[in-house]
């Protein structure tokens, strides 16, 4: 076990901590988490605030920007970190450092809010990453969470997972430079098979059913090529159902949760 988690941090820094997130910086995803779960995300955001995995640091400049929040503390494996610490230097209420979202070196009962998008399904121990931001997060402290969805009611989605997994499989064989070149081959293809149909789908008005496939957001033919190296150059993909999420909060007596699905994957809000 401990050798399997060490094999797939390692892959972690190499992919989002020496690659990925060390390029330009994406656009934030912390306004999902507004749209889905409005009034208690806005009011939420205030006191002190951790972010397990913090990459390019694109939520980190919209939470810098909000005067509500106290403090910050940004946490990531990798030497992404580095250019955060050096633009946020002269910020005395953000602290960015290197951490582990299995691991977390805080005091217990320290955060009034904890946010990680897109970051614990692809540890060694998706649950262990939820046990130890429990423990940090304060009495009435508030959890958001991104994570993979299973889609076991979704056939499109269940097939769009059935050949991600095979391809990461086959992926582990080759080195790392050349399946960066496999993602970018990939993306026309992937664009072909799910997002332009879904952008039909969408043109001819049907726009929930258009959300229904993979990469329905891909606009153009290398439009998916970042997108497939976060899925398919993954150490390990973890998925959940809704049930198995609401199951696995509850059995960490969380005052209240809630767990939305939706057709990107299973959006979470916790209170201890």
């Amino acid at each position: 076990m401990i050798k399997n988690r060490q094999k797939i941090e390692n892959k972690a820094r190499q992919l989002w901590g020496k690659t990925l997130h060390n390029e330009k910086i994406n656009s934030s995803h912390c306004n999902q988490l507004e749209d889905i779960f409005k009034e208690k995300w806005t009011k939420a955001l205030q006191g002190s605030l951790l972010e397990i995995g913090c990459g390019t640091g694109a939520d980190l400049e919209v939470y810098s920007k909000n005067k509500k929040i106290q403090k910050i503390t940004a946490i990531d494996l990798g030497d992404n970190i580095k250019k955060l610490s050096e633009k946020y230097k002269d910020k005395k209420d953000i602290y960015i450092i290197k951490g582990n979202a299995l691991s977390l070196k805080f005091e217990s009962n320290e955060f009034d809010v904890i946010y990680s998008f897109g970051v614990f399904h692809h540890t060694a121990d998706p649950i262990k990453c939820i046990s130890e931001a429990h423990k940090v997060l304060k009495s009435k402290g508030k959890l958001f969470l991104y994570l993979y969805s299973s889609h076991e009611d979704l056939i499109i989605k269940r097939i769009g997972i059935l050949i991600e997994t095979t391809i990461m499989k086959l992926l582990g064989f080759i080195p790392f430079s050349f399946q960066r070149l496999i993602c970018t081959l990939l993306s026309p293809f992937c664009w072909l098979i799910f997002s332009a149909p879904s952008l039909t789908l969408k043109f001819l008005g049907f726009k929930v059913f258009a959300k229904k496939f993979p990469f329905y957001f891909g606009s153009h033919p290398f439009s998916l090529v970042g997108d497939l190296q976060d899925r398919l150059m993954s150490p390990i993909n973890h998925r959940f159902s809704k049930l198995e999420m609401q199951s696995i909060l509850k059995s960490f007596n969380f005052h209240a949760f809630e767990v939305i699905k939706t057709s990107s994957g299973l959006y979470i809000y916790a209170e201890k």
